[in-house]
């Protein structure tokens, strides 16, 4: 019961840990794609699905990777 215990707690801390790392590069995506005037216009609604990639994408390609 006790190595269960503990093998619950090292998977909940390398979890823990993968989404802090990975938190790092969306919340530069989102600031970078919010940042850009057209954003909301474009990906609002879902209304111009290519143009909102390329803002993503840009985006994704300025951001440093983990």
């Amino acid at each position: 019961m006790l190595k269960f215990l503990i093998a619950i707690l090292v998977i909940f801390s390398l979890l823990s840990n993968l989404n802090a790392v990975n938190a790092d590069k969306y919340n530069c995506v989102s600031k970078c794609a919010f940042a850009d005037p057209n954003y909301y216009k474009l990906c609002a609604f879902g209304t111009n699905g290519k143009a909102c990639r390329e803002i993503e994408e840009r985006c994704v390609k300025g951001c440093p990777d983990h």
